[in-house]
């Protein structure tokens, strides 16, 4: 119990650091402050100064990928694999924490603060919806980010950790940059989605290790055999 102590601290204070930034961010975007203008704007300028229409095409394409609905999907299959391998303490976290953190919560947070999304007329794609955060930013951040966690503690080789975390990254970074070039969303809107997803994950990560030992003992009471990874 206490190495699971260990390993719950850092992650919790990583994901409560991020929590931090994101209701600061949030706050900014909903009263309006003057570095969230500059912020977008410079931004803006740096990744919609030029735009091509095979460019374009690729990334209406590929920006489906962080969509509500791809990552429901995905989610589905991958809890379902690991219940058939009777992990079914990580498939209830894993479904759990992309369920409620990427999904509900972020509803719950666009309809809290209201933003909405930049002028219409600059749109590559039609998108319905307040603005901040971005849904596409923090269901992405939340799925691959999670998976390439959970995938971190697994393998052993230091490389093999680095490239997992560094591919991770490459996907949510590109799904943020997405949204920005087709016009739907300000820069602070995927940030804010970046923000809460790194908190969403590490602090879930954190309570994984706290709880996963008594729920598979509960589960066991219930004749359930789970082979989750319990080092």
């Amino acid at each position: 119990m206490e190495t699971n102590r260990k390993k719950a601290m850092p992650l919790l204070l990583v994901g409560g650091f991020a929590l931090l930034l994101f209701i600061i961010e949030a706050f900014s975007v909903a009263s309006e402050k003057n570095w969230v203008a500059k912020f977008d704007l410079s931004w803006i300028e740096r990744i919609r100064g030029s735009i091509h229409a095979s460019m374009t095409t690729m990334i209406e394409f590929l920006t489906d990928f962080g969509s509500a609905e791809y990552i429901i999907v995905m989610t589905i299959i991958v809890v379902i694999v690991l219940f058939i391998l009777r992990k079914f303490v990580v498939g209830l976290w894993f479904g759990g924490t992309i369920l409620f953190c990427g999904i509900v919560m972020n509803y719950l947070l666009k309809h809290f603060v209201e933003r909405n999304r930049p002028p219409q007329t600059n749109w590559l794609i039609e998108e319905s919806g307040f603005s901040f955060p971005s849904g596409h930013a923090t269901a992405t951040t939340v799925f691959y980010g999670l998976a390439a966690l959970f995938l971190i503690f697994t393998v052993r080789k230091m490389w093999q950790k680095i490239v997992i975390g560094a591919l991770g990254l490459v996907i949510i970074f590109f799904i943020m940059y997405s949204r920005i070039y087709l016009g739907v969303h300000y820069p602070t809107d995927v940030l804010g989605g970046f923000l809460f997803g790194i908190a969403s994950i590490f602090i879930s990560t954190g309570v994984y290790f706290l709880v996963r030992k008594p729920l598979q003992q509960l589960l066991r009471k219930w004749r359930l055999n789970d082979k989750s990874i319990v080092e």
